[in-house]
């Protein structure tokens, strides 16, 4: 914490140049945009985790089968990110939409949280996960298009950065977090079901949370030149 202090008094008393101009942050897109980006960091690298665990140690599933059933996590994603997000942002605004992917991923993570030890792949993998991609495909696009759109050119590097970072960062947290959330000292199937279901169902309340802070109202400031 002293360290990010003093590299904060750098950058905004010291710096001629800060990797992270100080009037970026009193754009209130940028912090909200950053806020959204680590609550949503914060839940969707963890899964990757939890559900590897889940699948290996619950459903027994080998490496190449586990890495087998995240295919449709990412196809999906890309697939909705790259051909329909474009065109959702046609006819919905980006607020609009951040608060439905939102919704939409927190959806995916409750039904994820409904896992067991008899699940099939179908009810315990697949559907959670197409609920999911759909929900979080369409999320960076928004949020990228209504930060930027308040920065001025100059800036539009350091903002891109900075949201990279702030998804990055909160990852390594919700990681953390979740990790003493989910921790056991209790073995057998039963017990990590319990855990991993747990931290699903702490994501889901997160991403619910997420679109509570994307309502808040967007005020478009002067460009920073």
């Amino acid at each position: 914490m002293l360290t990010l202090m003093v590299l904060a008094w750098v950058e905004a008393r010291v710096a001629r140049t800060p990797l992270v101009p100080p009037h970026l942050l009193r754009i209130r897109s940028v912090g909200v945009g950053s806020l959204i980006l680590l609550l949503t960091g914060a839940c969707l690298v963890p899964m990757w985790y939890f559900l590897s665990l889940y699948m290996q140690r619950v459903l027994h599933y080998s490496p190449l089968q586990t890495a087998t059933g995240f295919l449709p996590h990412t196809l999906v994603t890309m697939a909705v990110s790259a051909r329909l997000a474009p065109r959702l942002m046609k006819h919905a605004g980006p607020r609009t939409l951040i608060v439905t992917s939102a919704v939409v991923s927190a959806a995916g993570f409750w039904w994820q949280s409904r896992i067991s030890t008899d699940s099939g792949y179908v009810d315990g993998i697949l559907g959670p996960a197409l609920a999911v991609s759909i929900g979080t495909g369409p999320l960076l696009t928004p949020i990228t298009t209504a930060v930027t759109s308040d920065v001025a050119p100059a800036d539009a590097g350091a903002a891109s950065g900075l949201m990279n970072a702030t998804k990055q960062v909160g990852g390594a947290l919700g990681l953390a977090g979740l990790s003493t959330l989910a921790a056991t000292d209790v073995a057998g199937a039963q017990a990590l079901t319990a855990c991993y279901a747990r931290a699903f169902l702490a994501i889901a309340t997160v991403l619910a949370l997420t679109a509570v802070v994307a309502l808040a109202p967007p005020h478009r400031p002067a460009k920073t030149g």
